[in-house]
């Protein structure tokens, strides 16, 4: 199976990652697994090699307490550029008619706006985990257009590791294997636990520990030279 990020560097990572949570390898990958074969038998299966190139800048959106202020600004500055919506993101760019490129999503968050995205032309990027089995049963296959799934175990047919964690560093490593070198951050509060209105909030003492992660991973790949910023 493909390994997009470097694979004895993201098991390293990932065994940092369950140092600080509890994350089951097993869990992730039976996850996976069932994903693996919903995409299979879904009519808008996408490869990688489908997947469109991101040669120069990308906005990614995540879902912090700046959003709404942040999509004026890319409305404002940087429309030109391709968006990458990390889950409830997608509602308030959708709102302010920014038509995202890719909306990546562990089904966290409200599928309506997720699915709305795709029928507009958006491709999905699905994430397994071993907390949203359930979820990817009821939910992929009544998702419209194109699909793809990303795991951060051993990948499976059209399900893909592309690297990170949450939804936002996640998007951030799917930029840079599309080959964008330069990642414009918008809605990212990396300090403060936050939810958006429609996503199924939990513990934000885990939720801080899951920001904690995302830095770390943001970290590594400035390290591997994607100019990371934030908008401005």
């Amino acid at each position: 199976m493909t390994w997009v990020v470097d694979r004895s560097e993201w098991t390293v990572l990932y065994s940092v990652i369950k140092s600080k949570l509890p994350l089951s390898f097993d869990r992730d990958q039976y996850a996976t697994d069932v994903l693996s074969g919903l995409i299979s038998a879904h009519k808008g299966k996408t490869t990688l090699e489908q997947l469109p190139r991101l040669m120069g800048s990308v906005v990614v959106f995540g879902c912090g307490k700046n959003l709404e202020k942040d999509v004026r600004l890319y409305i404002e500055k940087y429309s030109h550029l391709p968006v990458i919506a990390a889950d409830g993101s997608t509602r308030y760019l959708l709102e302010e008619g920014v038509q995202p490129l890719i909306v990546v999503t562990d089904l966290d968050g409200d599928v309506r706006y997720i699915n709305a995205a795709a029928q507009r032309g958006s491709i999905v990027v699905v994430h397994a985990h071993g907390d949203n089995v359930e979820r990817l049963r009821a939910v992929v296959p009544r998702l419209d257009g194109m699909l793809i799934g990303s795991t951060q175990v051993e990948p499976r047919p059209f399900v893909y590791n592309f690297g990170g964690f949450t939804d936002g560093d996640r998007s951030v490593f799917l930029a840079r294997a599309l080959g964008s070198s330069r990642v414009i951050l918008a809605g990212f509060d990396l300090d403060t636990p936050h939810y958006c209105p429609s996503d199924i909030v939990k513990d934000l003492g885990v939720k801080k520990l899951k920001l904690e992660v995302a830095r770390m991973l943001l970290k590594y790949l400035e390290g591997k030279g994607v100019r990371v910023e934030f908008i401005q």
